[in-house]
């Protein structure tokens, strides 16, 4: 059995557990914070989170956790079948990974964790995210999916990013970011017809609510 180790918070942990949905693959989830201790370094040697435990092998990043589900079972493929059409997607993950979420990290540690955010702050993060937001767009590929015919790494990653970045963004902004991409409202419906990410996002909304009741 595969343990994935995380919590339900992290958009990276959701990835990888919405892939391991999608591949069928047994698995148990272990919540578990990103640490510096001696241990959780053997395991994840950055101490992030999320990753997996394969049978007593330890494999951190979500990317290449997915990259390896997606060697080790193929028939459930979660790439498409050409070159080019496997390089769409991990494109499009690549931006919603490395750019959007971290640019909507300042708003997510203010709203979840109390972390401080000023004026100044809110400006920078608002530009940043919609800068990545715009790059996103440019490669969008309806068909239906984000990068094309294929559910695939880029409709993954926006399944745990997007959300995310709307829900920030109005409690900060008062208004929805992603709307700047055409067409997302249609997406996100077409998504939430997902099994693995229904359960996904329902799971995430229920450790978000305790959190956030916790901190009252």
């Amino acid at each position: 059995m595969i343990k994935l180790y995380g919590v339900q918070l992290s958009a990276y942990y959701n990835k990888v557990k919405i892939a391991l949905l999608e591949k069928g693959v047994n698995f148990q989830e272990v919540p578990t914070r990103p640490s510096q201790e001696p241990a959780m370094l053997e395991q994840s040697p950055m101490g992030k989170i999320p990753y997996v435990d394969i049978n007593g092998h330890a494999l951190s990043e979500s990317t290449v956790i997915l990259e390896w589900l997606e060697d080790a079972y193929p028939t459930a493929a979660l790439l498409p079948p050409t070159p080019n059409g496997r390089a769409c997607a991990r494109e499009l993950m690549t931006m919603l990974d490395l750019y959007l979420m971290p640019a909507t990290a300042p708003l997510y540690r203010h709203l979840l964790f109390g972390a401080a955010l000023d004026d100044a702050g809110k400006a920078t993060a608002k530009a940043a995210i919609e800068r990545s937001l715009l790059a996103v767009s440019r490669l969008v590929q309806y068909g239906p999916w984000l990068a094309g015919e294929y559910f695939s790494f880029a409709d993954i990653s926006a399944a745990c990013v997007l959300p995310l970045v709307a829900w920030s963004t109005r409690e900060v902004y008062g208004e929805d970011l992603t709307t700047i991409i055409p067409g997302i409202e249609e997406y996100l419906a077409l998504l939430g017809k997902r099994a693995s990410v229904v359960r996904m996002w329902q799971d995430s909304a229920a450790a978000r609510a305790a959190l956030l009741e916790a901190r009252q």
